[in-house]
Parts: structure tokens; sequence; C-alpha cells
């Protein structure tokens, strides 16, 4: 008998992966291959992935990732994803011919998985599974419960009805040839309210051939009820996989503990190990190549690039229509179809909450702290990652003041300290009266990481943003402390990436996708003498360290109201907290980024060098929302802010030994041609004042 299975199930949208609700609501989650690497580790036991994209268009929409992939169509995508792919892949959307399905097992998928065509052309079925074989035929059935109780199949993305019930639709398909059922339900997608039982049992009670049941996966505990309950073969889900660290294996581990008979939980592929393995040769390859066009642009000026740009001329742009958000942008963003972001959606959902909720979440946040609250004297009861700025001081208020926790305060020091920032560190431990750790690389390490990932990703600050979000979880895992605080979900806030009930968590690849930007500290050993000793700092703990004390990494502002601009007053006011004495060249305000002189300066200046926008785009978008400034003033300073070259970049230059003219011409090798052209001799691009 063949061991019910765990399957991971990945929507792609245009190149990204997605969190989807509804079938209608799509967040941008990361770019595919990240996710999948992390799946093979873990030994999955199959994997689903549905291209849910209008049109045969992908890009990743930008270029300074350690992941990329040649072309634009979803076969493309589907090759650059079978290179990293460790397990049965089904791979479905907008097959439409046998051509089609030839096109994607050729790609690299084990299976393919069909539904309008199925609905259109019944005989597809029959013809595909001759073809191909039963086995590699997948039917997805779309269903959405009627007022009568019963089950409709959709097709297109669940818009439009077929007048077939589920389970006629389910029978139909298995006697045309169809291998397996993956059943969906359209009223549960994205919910977290559970499998809807009554529709998996009506399908699984009406064939012999397997059914993976999808759609509604809250929690881990749901997945055992859809194989005990529904009778499902195999239980999917689309959304809690990106939510929390090692969520496939705790996934995993709690249908075990619920009695079902599953492969072991396996944490580390020999095959293919956590962190990633890199090509050496390629990749000096790869930075030579900028390098040689920065030479020459140094030599002869940006129109001397040996290898310009093969994306459009002038290539059109959009923003957001309610805060001042390009589309394409640094943080994974989505618009809707009234050309709204995520990010303001989001904002409205987290404003429309209600009083009585916050109350249930930090009841919620009181039963996780309980859980880890240390009884017997041996360690601190949690860690929070302090920066020693006004989110710093709000966590420790509340965690320290509000819940009587022992929480052990850890910061990274990245050497880049404004005497301000400095100030405001060493006052939290005596403000707070709690104990603290700050770790503090050797320079001569920080000096090279600064100059290597500058030259390889167009930012000096990969060892701050990989270092902050390690250390903390490193000095808690030696101290035996399960539980690691961070403030908001920056992603949440700013591009609407998760929903407000999804609860995520700090987890490995979050860390390494979207902060390191898929370059992991191996990456850099050997490079300017780099050894893995001096790399130390940027180690993760194991995923067996991770799973056995079963750290959670929690975003406050998941469980407590979170408004910045409100929680400085109150720092300033209780503890003495001090903003910037003087402003920042690319910024109004004065109360961020105090912890590195450079956050605000030369490495937000390469942020327009790469997507056109700054730091006051961020906080005027923030400001949009939270009702602090009207639109035509937030235009005003994004226009006067964000261009402006920052004068800490003498320092930077100074520090890490370099000239400004190399400085300019290394960045301009990371000019998106998504946003930049030349003309008349310059760098132009579209501005945010031209849409209004």
């Amino acid at each position: 008998m063949p061991f019910p299975r765990l399957i991971p199930c990945l929507l792609l949208k245009n190149g990204l992966l997605m969190r989807s609700q509804l079938f209608k609501v799509h967040q941008v989650i990361g770019n595919p291959m990240s996710t999948v690497e992390r799946f093979s580790s873990w030994n999955v036991d199959e994997l689903v992935i549905l291209d849910i994209s209008a049109e045969d268009r992908h890009d990743l929409r930008r270029d300074d990732l350690a992941h990329r992939y040649d072309g634009s169509t979803a076969l493309d995508v589907l090759k650059a994803i079978a290179r990293v792919c460790c397990m049965p892949l089904a791979f479905g959307g907008r097959i439409r011919s046998l051509d089609d399905i030839s096109a994607r097992l050729e790609a690299g998928a084990d299976k393919v998985v069909i539904n309008s065509q199925a609905l259109k052309s019944p005989q597809f079925i029959a013809n595909a599974a001759r073809r191909f074989g039963s086995q590699c035929i997948v039917v997805s059935i779309d269903a959405k419960r009627a007022a009568d109780g019963s089950y409709e199949a959709f097709s297109d993305s669940g818009v439009c009805p077929s007048g077939k019930t589920a389970s006629a639709w389910a029978r139909e398909v298995e006697n045309l040839g169809a291998g397996e059922i993956l059943l969906n339900s359209i009223d549960r997608d994205g919910s977290g309210l559970g499998y809807d039982l009554d529709l998996v049992r009506s399908v699984t009670e009406s064939v012999a051939i397997p059914v993976i049941a999808l759609g509604g996966v809250g929690n881990y505990g749901h997945f055992a009820l859809g194989v005990k309950d529904g009778g499902a073969s195999a239980v999917s889900a689309a959304n809690i996989f990106h939510f929390f660290e090692l969520s496939y294996p705790l996934a995993k581990q709690s249908c075990i503990d619920a009695g079902i008979p599953m492969r072991r939980v396996s944490l580390n592929s020999r095959w293919f190990p956590r962190e990633p393995v890199f090509d050496v040769q390629a990749e000096n390859a790869r930075l030579e190549k900028r390098m040689a066009r920065a030479r020459a642009i140094q030599s002869d000026g940006p129109d001397a690039d040996p290898f310009p740009p093969s994306h459009d001329a002038r290539p059109k742009a959009s923003w957001c229509t309610k805060c001042t958000y390009p589309y394409l942008s640094a943080a994974p963003m989505e618009m809707d179809d009234q050309g709204v972001c995520m990010g303001c959606r989001m904002s409205e959902v987290k404003q429309a909450i209600p009083m009585s909720e916050w109350n249930r979440r930090r009841d919620l946040l009181k039963e996780i702290v309980e859980q880890a609250r240390c009884r017997d004297g041996s360690r601190h009861d949690c860690v929070i990652a302090v920066s020693g700025g006004k989110d710093s001081y709000f966590q420790a208020h509340v965690l320290k003041n509000e819940f009587g926790l022992n929480p052990l305060l850890v910061t990274y020091n990245g050497n880049n300290y404004t005497p301000v920032g400095w100030r405001n560190l060493h006052r939290m431990k005596e403000a707070f009266g709690l104990d603290h750790v700050i770790y503090a690389p050797n320079v001569d390490a920080l000096k090279k990481l600064n100059r290597l990932s500058f030259k390889v990703m167009g930012d000096m600050n990969w060892h701050a943003h990989a270092g902050i979000t390690t250390i903390p979880v490193r000095i808690a895992a030696q101290n035996k402390i399960p539980l690691v605080f961070w403030g908001e979900h920056g992603y949440l806030d700013l591009c609407g990436q998760f929903s407000m009930n999804d609860f995520p968590e700090m987890s490995y690849r979050d860390r390494l996708e979207h902060f390191a930007r898929s370059y992991e500290w191996n990456y850099f050993e050997g490079r300017e003498g780099l050894t893995s000793q001096d790399l130390i700092p940027w180690k993760y703990p194991s995923d067996q360290e991770l799973f056995d004390l079963n750290m959670r990494g929690i975003y406050l502002g998941n469980y407590v109201y979170w408004e910045a601009n409100n929680h400085t007053d109150m720092v300033i006011e209780r503890y003495g907290f001090e903003v910037s004495d003087e402003p920042f060249d690319r910024t109004y305000r004065r109360m961020s980024n105090l912890d590195d002189m450079h956050e605000n300066g030369i490495h937000d200046y390469l942020k327009f060098i790469k997507f056109g926008y700054g730091r006051c785009t961020d906080h005027t978008s923030k400001d949009l929302r939270a009702g602090l400034m009207d639109r035509t003033k937030a235009l005003e300073l994004v226009m006067s802010y964000d261009p402006v070259k920052p004068r800490d970049l003498a320092r930077w230059l100074q520090y890490v030994g370099m000239s400004e003219a190399e400085f300019d011409a290394i960045a301009d090798t990371f000019r998106d041609p998504r946003v930049w052209w030349r003309e008349g001799g310059k760098w132009v691009k579209h501005d945010i004042i031209e849409q209004g």
C-alpha cells in the first residue's frame, strides 16, 4: 500500500512565486529556484508547480540575484527549476495540446497538470493518457460550493463554471485515463480554515485513482485530516510552506504524530545541501565580465559598455496609484487590477483590524512566550534582535515591560554606526535593565565584504543584511533559547508580501533569498583571501539545531499594532531615544536607520541606480498609507530626495580604498535596463511625476 504523500504546491506568475487567496489576490513570495532548492534539501515527497500567468511572460524583475534563468517563457523557468529539483515534479498551466505536454516533459517535468483544456475537450485527456501514459496525466479540478451544497467544477482560474459536479467530473476523467486528481477548493483558497472535507470526500468516494487535496490549510494539523477524514491519497498546500521555518519537516512530523504513515522527516539531503554550491569558475567569469564593463565605462564613458543591456530601449513604467512605489522595485511587489500595490492593500487591511482582534493577537503572543519562558533560570526567555533603533526600543518595551520577559538583546555591529545610533544602542541595556551581546566582526573582513558585495551585487551591505539575520539566531541556538523576536515584517509592511492572517516568521529561505539575494557566506570564501573562519559570523545554525530547539523567529508586528511614528514619540519620551541631530541627504525622516550611516546614504543611492527610486519613496509610501501626508507633498519629496548622490560616499570610498570614478563605473553596470536608457549622452528614466 502506498504511503500518503505531503506535496507542496507552488504558484508561478510571470516568473515569481505567488501567495494566493480566493483565486483573486496574488502576492509575490519570491523566486522559484530558492524555494525548490529548500524542498530538495528536505527530500520532499513530490512537488506541484502551477503556472497561473495570463500570458507566457516570465521575469525575475531584478538582475542582481545569484539566481537567474535564461529566457522568458514558462519552459525556460521550468528548465531552471528542474536543475535544482530532486523530487517528482508535476507542472501545470496553459496546456492546450499534446505538444505542450511533450515540451514540459522534455523540460524536466515528470507529470503535467491539466485543467481548462480537459473541460473544454475531455477527449484531450484520453489522447494524452494514450500517448504519455496515465501516470503522468494529472487532472486539476477547481471546485466551488453551490447554494444547494453541491460542488461545481470551474475552469480558467476559477472563473468559468462547467455545469459538472466535481465528483461526476472526477469519475469522467478517471474513465478517460487520468492517473491522478488534484482537487482544489476555490472557497478555501488562502483562507487558512482547513480543507473542505465534504468536497474531498465527495471525490475520493467517487474514484479509485489517487486524489490530492488542496486549498485551505492554515496549520499543520489540517494535513492529517485531509487523509483521515477526507480519504485523500496525498495532501497539499500552496501558501503555508512559505510562512514558517522548517515548514515541510514540521508539517510532515505533525502528520506522522497523528498516525499517518509517511516517509520519514529528512533535513539535509546529501545531494542538495542547504547552503548553495556555487560554480566558482562560472561565478568568476560572471564577475570578470562585469568588471570588464566597468573598466571600459571608466575609461571611455557609459556608451563604451562592451555588453550593453538588451531590454527595450525605452521601457514603460508605472507606479501605484495610492503610494509612490514603482511596479519594478527592490521589494517583491504586485499590483491589483486598479493599479494599487499590495502594500497599500495590506495597509488597508491592517487599519481595519478592530481592537478586539489586536487583543486576540496579544493572547496568541502570550501563549507563545509562555511556552518559551525559562522556568529554571538556566537561560534567557528569548532573544531580541536589536540595532538600537526606535523599533528595537519598542520591542524591548513590549516584551520586558508588558509581557514580563527577561530577553537577551543581541546586536550585529557592522562598523557603520552613526554617533547618535551608537548612543542609542548603548543606552538600551540601562534603559531596560537587560543583558546585551554586541557582536562585531573583524574590520578587515568587513572591508573585503564591502568591496566584494558591491562588485558582485551592487550593494556593499550584504554583510549587514546577512549578519543582522544570522547573529541573533546563532546566539539563540548556542544558548538553547528557542525564541527570537524581530520587529515588523519588512516586506509585509512595504509591499504586502503576506496577509496579516499569515503570521509569517523568519526563516532560512527568507534570509538567504531576500536579505542575502541568494549569496551565502561560502560564495565569498577564497575571495580576497577570506577564509571559512573569517566568515563565521554569517554562518546560520544547521537545520538540525533549529529542529531540535523548535526555533521560531517571531515578528512582533504580527501581534502588536505597529506604527513607527507613534513608537518613536513614545520611546523618546520614556527612554530618551534620540533621533538624528542632522538631516540625511536622501530622506526627510531623521528617526530611521541610525545604526548604519550608509543605509540612508550610498547604500540607498545604489537602489536608485538600479531601480530608479530610493528611501524617500519608502518613507513617503508609509506616510501616505498612515495618512500623514498627501500625494502632492509625497511626489515633491520623492523628486527632491531620490536622485541625490549622498555625502557619505566619501567615507565609504576611503574605508574600502576605491576611487569615485571606479565606484561610478561599477555602479553603472547595475542600472536596470527595465528602468534606465541612454539619451543625449545621459542616463534617463521615467519619473513618477509623469503619472502624477
